[in-house]
């Protein structure tokens, strides 16, 4: 990556956002376990933990980044996206039709912000090769 650092603004906002939008889907899912299409051996105390697990990489991975360890930074923030995008996995344990409106709208703007967040890293990492090479 490039020592000019004009892209971590735009990776600031969209880790806020990825953020907000896993503590919105958390904490409905939380409230509301019995609506959300779950295995049967999650409880809301598990998801509650993954939550609490997953949230740190992404100050970790910022905070990598911001002190030059680009590789490792990237590495967490893919993670953290990865983690925001297991929420499609809601899918897999309910008919699409049986799913509130309201739990498929959180479940797609979890996994949509960590479909961002990974592309954008991925595209600062192609971006910086490109300009290795030249």
């Amino acid at each position: 990556m490039s020592t000019s650092r004009p892209w971590l603004i735009p990776l600031k906002w969209i880790l806020i956002a990825t953020f907000l939008s896993s503590v919105l889907h958390y904490v409905d899912n939380i409230l509301f376990f019995a609506h959300y299409p779950e295995p049967n051996w999650l409880n809301p105390k598990l998801v509650d933990l993954f939550w609490f697990v997953m949230t740190p990489l992404a100050p970790l991975g910022f905070y990598a980044i911001k002190k030059g360890h680009h590789n490792i930074g990237a590495l967490l923030l893919i993670a953290y996206g990865a983690c925001n995008m297991l929420t499609l996995g809601h899918y897999k344990f309910a008919p699409l039709e049986s799913i509130a409106v309201k739990i498929h709208l959180f479940i797609a703007l979890e996994a949509i912000m960590g479909c961002i967040l990974i592309g954008y890293i991925l595209l600062l990492y192609k971006n910086s090769l490109r300009t290795v090479t030249r």
